[in-house]
C-alpha cells in the first residue's frame, strides 16, 4: 500500500510540473494539468483520513499539498480592499451582445447588456466577442460608447454580409496615442490588440486578447450520454485548443517583452489557472485575482460554473487595489471582471 502512495505522490509532482511544459512540445502535459485540482482534493481527503487514523502515510499527502500551495492560491484567495486607486479596468466577454435570436427574445437581454456596457464608468473597457453594426440603431455599440467620452480601437475578426463587425475592442477615457495588433500564426482567433494611452505624464499599454476557443458544446460534457458519443471529438478539440493557446501565449508574451511601457492585459484565456498558458502570462505579469480577489471568483456563466477563464494581468509599476467578478451582470455566458489599480508615476 505504501508503494501506491509513493506512486500517487510522484504522479502529483509530475502533474504540477506539467504547467511548465508547452502542449505544443508534449501535448500529454496539457491533459496532466487538468488533473491538478482533482489531485489537490484527493490529497486533502487522504491527509485528513490518514492523520485521524494516525497512519504515517499522511506525510505523502501533506508534502504534496505543501508543493501545491501555489495552485490553491490561484483557486481561492481573500484580500481586503485598498482605498487608493487611480485607474479602473473592465474586461468583459459579451458574446456578441446576444445578437442571435436563440440567445434572447426580442433583444431584451441584448438591450440590457448594451445599456450596462455603455453606462459602465470604468476608465478602460476591454471587450471580447465584441459586436458592432453601424447600420443598426440598437447595435451601434462603438458610437454609443464613444459618445460617453471614450477613445476607441476596434479590430474586427469578421465582417458579415450586412457590415456588422465581430472582434475585439478597447475603450479608454485617456487619449489613445498608438494602436496595434499582435497577429497569431495559428488559430481562428487570429490576433490580440493593444493601445498605448496617455495616462497623466505616463504611458500605459493595454492588451486585449481572446485566445483560441475549443468550440465545445457544453451539453456534450454535462450530459453523460452525449459525452459517451462524442468523447473522441472532445479529445481532439481539447488537444487542438490547448496547443494553439500555448503558441498564442508564447507569441503575446514575446511581444510584451519589447514593450517600453507599463502593461495591463485583459482577456478571455479559455484556460484554467492550472495550465501552461496561464503560467506563461503569470511568469511575465502579476494576476489581478490572485493579488486582490476574494473567494473563487469563477467567471464562466454556463453549465460549467466552476471555471475562472477570464483574467486581468498587470506589470511592474502598477499596484492592484481591488478585484471583483460582477456576478449580478449575468447577460452573457461570462461575467464581467473589474479591477482597480494604482499606477505609480
Amino acid at each position: 500500500m505504501k508503494l501506491v502512495y509513493k506512486f500517487l505522490f510522484l504522479f502529483t509532482i509530475l502533474c504540477y510540473l506539467s504547467v511548465f511544459v508547452s502542449p505544443e512540445t508534449f501535448w500529454i502535459a496539457g491533459f496532466a494539468s487538468f488533473l491538478i485540482p482533482v489531485l489537490l482534493a484527493l490529497h486533502l481527503f487522504l491527509l485528513v483520513l490518514h492523520a485521524t487514523r494516525r497512519k504515517k502515510t499522511y506525510a505523502y499527502s501533506l508534502i504534496a499539498l505543501l508543493f501545491g500551495i501555489p495552485f490553491f492560491l490561484q483557486t481561492l484567495t481573500f484580500h481586503t480592499k485598498k482605498e487608493k486607486s487611480n485607474l479602473t479596468v473592465l474586461s468583459y466577454n459579451t458574446r456578441v451582445f446576444n445578437v442571435y435570436k436563440h440567445l434572447n427574445t426580442n433583444f431584451i437581454s441584448s438591450k440590457k447588456m448594451m445599456e450596462w456596457a455603455i453606462n459602465d464608468t470604468s476608465d478602460i473597457k476591454c471587450f471580447q466577442e465584441y459586436y458592432n453594426d453601424p447600420s443598426s440603431e440598437l447595435f451601434t455599440t462603438t458610437l454609443k460608447i464613444r459618445d460617453k467620452g471614450y477613445y476607441s480601437f476596434h479590430k474586427p475578426l469578421l465582417v458579415n454580409q450586412i457590415g456588422a463587425e465581430f472582434g475585439l475592442a478597447i475603450f479608454s477615457k485617456y487619449k489613445i496615442i498608438q494602436k496595434g495588433v499582435v497577429n497569431f500564426k495559428r488559430g481562428r482567433n487570429k490576433f490580440a490588440i493593444f493601445v498605448d494611452v496617455q495616462f497623466n505624464a505616463d504611458t500605459l499599454r493595454i492588451y486585449n486578447v481572446h485566445l483560441e476557443s475549443m468550440s465545445i458544446d457544453q451539453n456534450n460534457i454535462t450530459d453523460a450520454e452525449k459525452l459517451q458519443n462524442s468523447y473522441i471529438d472532445l479529445f481532439h478539440r481539447l488537444k487542438r485548443g490547448m496547443i494553439i493557446r500555448s503558441l498564442q501565449a508564447d507569441e503575446l508574451t514575446e511581444h510584451m517583452q519589447h514593450c517600453p511601457y507599463k502593461i495591463i492585459m485583459c482577456g478571455d484565456l479559455n484556460e484554467l489557472p492550472y495550465s501552461y498558458t496561464y503560467f506563461k502570462f503569470k511568469n511575465a505579469l502579476s494576476n489581478a485575482f490572485e493579488n486582490a480577489g476574494n473567494g473563487f471568483d469563477f467567471s464562466f456563466n454556463g453549465k460549467l460554473p466552476f471555471l475562472r477563464i477570464d483574467n486581468q494581468f498587470y506589470g511592474e509599476g502598477i499596484e492592484i487595489t481591488d478585484f471583483e467578478t460582477l456576478k449580478e451582470v449575468s447577460y452573457s455566458d461570462h461575467f464581467p471582471i473589474k479591477a482597480k489599480y494604482f499606477v505609480n508615476e
